[in-house]
């Protein structure tokens, strides 16, 4: 009895160290991720052309939150016969994204987000040749009108992440903003807040189309 004990208690000591051990040999990888907005390229094709680029980093500090930071630039420029007009200037938002896609398989980065983000511009405007058709009193003609500027709104965000190879990423984000300063030029309003969008309303849209790049420092 003793011996038929030990082979059943050897045999089921074997059989549990040969189970496989799910959950610990899956690593994450984590690091910075760096991207590009390729939406941007779009804004080309917009009236008044849009000329700009932006950047944008975020990295998994703890398990589903990614604080983001992202920087750009953005320039217009548009003559007609009654005005010439240009701006051009830089802006910067900070903020952070939750990961609500539960994490079935910890080797896997997909992400389908919710955010939000603070931003800042820094723009100047020009308006030369400013002609005002006048029928009694004729044309009023403004030779030159300068004026720098600085815009602040908050952003409410949501988008999704897909790794399409490894540690390689594409995503999309649409975006409600809120202009916080829309008097911050009461002679002229500007027509554009880089990163904003028109400086004519005091709400906006926004939509991002990105590639990103993460950079593997550790796993674990």
């Amino acid at each position: 009895m003793k011996n038929i004990c030990g082979y059943i208690f050897k045999g089921a000591l074997l059989l549990f160290l040969c189970q496989p051990v799910t959950g610990q040999d899956t690593l994450r990888t984590y690091g910075p991720r760096i991207g590009i907005d390729l939406a941007r390229f779009v804004y080309v094709f917009a009236n008044p052309s849009q000329v700009g680029a932006e950047i944008s980093a975020d990295a998994e500090i703890y398990k589903n939150i990614y604080p983001t930071f992202e920087l750009g630039y953005s320039h217009i420029s548009e003559t007609t016969d009654l005005y010439s007009y240009t701006l051009g200037g830089t802006y910067a938002r900070i903020g952070a994204d939750y990961n609500l896609l539960p994490m079935k398989d910890r080797s896997v980065h997909h992400t389908i987000a919710v955010g939000f983000r603070y931003g800042v511009s820094r723009f100047t405007q020009l308006a030369e040749s400013v002609v005002i058709p006048g029928d009694y009193w004729g044309d009023f003609i403004l030779e030159s009108y300068e004026n720098s500027l600085t815009g602040h709104w908050v952003e409410m965000v949501g988008g999704l992440k897909a790794e399409v190879a490894t540690n390689l990423f594409l995503g999309w984000s649409v975006r409600y903003k809120i202009l916080l300063n829309p008097d911050m030029d009461p002679l002229v309003t500007p027509h554009l807040v880089p990163g904003y969008g028109l400086g004519t309303s005091d709400r906006a849209f926004g939509f991002t189309y990105s590639i990103m790049y993460k950079i593997p420092l550790f796993k674990r």
